[in-house]
């Protein structure tokens, strides 16, 4: 058995093929940009027959490497980035497509504010307005009303990928809590917050469970993409919890998905708003299950731009930069707790939804090598603390959920964990047990395990992912933990400084 997922990130897009066991049978990715709007400094937008094409790209492109002479490709999956989406006309032609950095609903959420205030919060687990979907309809009957009257649909990144390969309107419980629209206690469509905007629920996709059929390739889909006529296209899902089903998260269990950015999520089995409104509450891809979440914003993608930046004046930056970044356990590896007495506060957030707006002041400090037993700072020591500075912001993530309950294990997944430095460091700063797949692409994986369910090669999507997920050995704090402690107490005066 192989099946392919189709991931729509916010930094580019990935094919992915994999068999009954989770080997990656082949892996493509194109990278994509968005454009922003004359006079809209605050809005991002893309060119969905451009993005449309990098996808059929990837898609041939990762079959060919697959070689699939004497395989048969057996399902397709998708899933995407959150909260960016897709207004169709009723002749299903795009009209808009904005990715999860749109923020033009900040100049409409007092719409969402007036009519249903805190109440937002508790119907639908998200804050602020400006980041979901019911704020940006509202801007565009405010500024663009012809668009606004001709949206007969909604559909999040990942399922106008599902119409564009199978003709159908759908999403699932994580995909549509991801809009903003949705009563994350039954995870159904919320009335009061589609009332509270002025849109009829019949633009918003019907609900599918995720890991189950929903539609086959077309002829159309097929002549573009190379996907065979007809194969089945199973329903995905959010990308953060399609990562945690491949940690094969249980509820009480966090999950740490570090890539370009660091949601820190807690599988939980009852809906739960917290009053503070630091954190965000979803559905999961598993019937039952909620996920709590408290982000550390930009976590990987601040490592890419540090090491950008240090490699700018080399011969050759972007291969300074490859390198860099594979070395890492070798660069770094005799390099202390505390970087040599190096601190960064860089990016990297405990969440606070009331707060998400704000813009921190970035610092930094080292000791000035004026003397003789100071060790001066260099390139690999403060990428060190870049590094420490996001374990620090994860810890700080984690206590906050457990806040609502001790996680009986913590996992880590994403893009970071190519490198074994980043779960080793964050068993010593948490202080416990860090556990992390083999397989790094986890919103891939998956969705490739929501493909091998929904074809009933398994029986459900946690059957699948104890199939498919396999692991590393585990992370244990050592000697380091005890130092750490002390780093973490300063950090956090440090990050909180000015507060």
């Amino acid at each position: 058995m192989v099946v392919a997922a189709i991931d729509a990130g916010t930094t580019g897009v990935r094919c992915m093929v994999v068999d009954s066991t989770g080997h990656v049978v082949s892996l493509s990715r194109r990278s994509w940009e968005y454009t922003t709007p004359i006079d809209l400094e605050i809005a991002k937008e893309f060119d969905p027959n451009h993005f449309w094409h990098l996808i059929c790209t990837v898609v041939k492109e990762a079959c060919k490497q697959a070689n699939l002479s004497g395989l048969e490709l057996e399902a397709v999956s998708t899933t995407s980035q959150r909260h960016g989406c897709i207004f169709l006309n009723k002749l299903g032609d795009e009209i808009y497509a904005g990715p999860n950095i749109d923020a033009r609903g900040a100049m409409t959420q007092y719409i969402i504010e007036e009519s249903l205030g805190e109440r937002y919060h508790e119907i639908t687990g998200c804050w602020p307005p400006l980041m979901f979907s019911p704020s940006r309809l509202s801007w565009f009957e405010e500024e663009a009303p012809d668009v606004f009257e001709s949206v007969a649909h909604l559909l999040p990144i990942n399922d106008w990928i599902t119409y564009k390969l199978a003709d159908v309107f759908v999403t699932d419980p994580s995909g549509g809590s991801g809009t903003g629209f949705m009563d994350v206690s039954s995870c159904v469509w919320s009335h009061e917050v589609a009332e509270a905007v002025g849109i009829n629920l019949d633009i918003l996709p019907q609900i599918q469970h995720t890991g189950s059929v929903v539609g086959e390739v077309t002829k159309t889909a097929h002549k573009k993409c190379g996907l065979p006529k007809g194969l089945p296209v199973i329903q995905g899902g959010a990308d953060t919890q399609c990562a945690l089903l491949s940690t094969q998260a249980q509820s009480g269990e966090i999950a740490i998905i570090a890539g370009s950015t660091a949601p820190v999520m807690m599988v939980i089995d009852e809906p739960y708003c917290d009053a503070t409104q630091k954190i965000w509450t979803c559905c999961h891809v598993i019937p039952g299950r909620w996920v709590l979440e408290s982000n550390a914003t930009l976590t990987g993608a601040y490592l890419q731009w540090v090491v950008n930046l240090l490699c700018e004046r080399a011969n050759s930056p972007k291969e300074c930069v490859t390198t860099t970044l594979s070395n890492l356990d070798n660069i770094l590896a005799d390099i202390p707790p505390g970087s040599n007495e190096t601190f960064v506060a860089l990016g990297p957030s405990i969440m606070d939804c009331q707060r998400i707006t704000d813009v921190k002041q970035a610092k930094m400090v080292f000791p000035q090598p004026v003397l003789p037993q100071v060790i001066p700072l260099n390139s690999a020591r403060f990428i060190h603390a870049v590094l420490e500075n996001i374990a620090y912001a994860t810890r700080g993530n984690c206590e906050q959920l457990e806040e609502y309950r001790q996680a009986t294990c913590i996992k880590t997944i994403g893009g970071m964990t190519q490198s074994r430095i980043w779960p080793d460091m964050l068993a010593n700063v948490l202080g416990r047990q860090i556990h992390t797949p083999l397989q790094a692409e986890g919103s891939l994986l998956g969705a490739a395990i929501c493909a091998a369910t929904g074809i009933g090669h398994y029986s459900s999507l946690m059957d699948a992912a104890k199939a498919m997920v396999q692991w590393k050995p585990i992370s244990n704090p050592d000697d380091r933990a005890d130092l750490y402690r002390s780093y973490y107490s300063k950090w956090t005066n440090m990050y909180c400084e000015g507060d």
